[in-house]
């Protein structure tokens, strides 16, 4: 079988099972088959899948018919110009969320002095997403990435060690910012559960089916119960000046800088995503 023959295959069958852009997701499927880029695989429609392969895709196409997320299928993510791998156990990293490391590091640019080693905190790291890109790009700092999950933290081990950052990368299992210690570090970002159930139904199958609920769901009678207790923590982790920076539900962004300024952070600030939604809220602490 050619790739290009491979490739209608593909598409005929994402489109049969209902998947919205079959086109894109057979050329993505291929280029993981094969380990390749989607220009490689568009520049050879001719190459051949070995008897292997074809077993393999077809078990992948077998998947997402299921509506199984392309990242766990294929075990890669990019988020932030950085090519992550991804498993089941973990929240798979949105778009959505490049803002949060985008705002973190604007503000990382123009505090940090030059020789100084400063410290984040990733907390409820998943896969490490959050605590790779702004590491990547801010040579200065280093990072300890916290998650209940112990499946998680081998994930984010994984992608630390691909990315050859694990001495700038600890990684450490607690709730939240439990165990570290007072006026220690000096940016807490963070990526809080906050779907209601109420929402939940609405949500594709992708997610509902597959991604961890422990991740995305938080309690009807409390939605802002996961950042008030990442709040009241960072509060006593940070340094002085320090920044805590969290993704939030357009819906419950004003809320959320409401209970910052209650909680005492100053200059609290929200920021909105290209499509205008308010998705990131930030405080300090004085």
């Amino acid at each position: 079988m050619t790739l290009q023959q491979a490739l209608q295959e593909a598409q005929t069958q994402l489109a049969r099972a209902g998947i919205t852009e079959p086109h894109r997701e057979a050329w993505i499927l291929l280029a993981a088959l094969l380990n390749q880029s989607r220009a490689w695989v568009m520049s050879h429609p001719q190459a051949t899948l070995t008897p292997h392969q074809q077993r393999r895709l077809h078990r992948w196409l077998q998947r997402r018919a299921q509506r199984e997320p392309l990242p766990y299928i294929t075990h890669r993510r990019w988020f932030y110009g950085l090519e992550l791998e991804i498993r089941r156990g973990v929240l798979i990293p949105r778009p959505e969320t490049e803002l949060l490391v985008a705002r973190f590091l604007e503000w990382a640019r123009t505090t940090t002095p030059p020789h100084e080693t400063r410290t984040l905190v990733d907390a409820g790291t998943g896969s490490g997403a959050i605590a790779l890109a702004c590491l990547t790009h801010a040579p200065n700092w280093q990072a300890i990435g916290t998650d209940r999950s112990l499946r998680a933290l081998q994930i984010a081990n994984k992608n630390r060690q691909k990315f050859g950052i694990s001495q700038r990368f600890l990684l450490a299992r607690m709730h939240w910012l439990s165990a570290l210690r007072s006026h220690s570090v000096h940016a807490v970002l963070s990526n809080p559960p906050y779907v209601l159930p109420e929402e939940w139904s609405a949500l594709e199958p992708e997610i509902t089916h597959w991604e961890p609920r422990t991740a995305l769901l938080v309690p009807q009678q409390d939605p802002l119960q996961p950042y008030r207790e990442l709040a009241h923590q960072a509060r006593s982790v940070l340094v002085s000046g320090g920044l805590l920076l969290m993704e939030i539900s357009p819906h419950r962004a004003y809320a959320l800088c409401d209970l910052l300024v209650q909680l005492g952070y100053c200059a609290v600030q929200s920021y909105a995503d290209l499509a205008g939604h308010l998705r990131i809220v930030q405080g300090f602490v004085e």
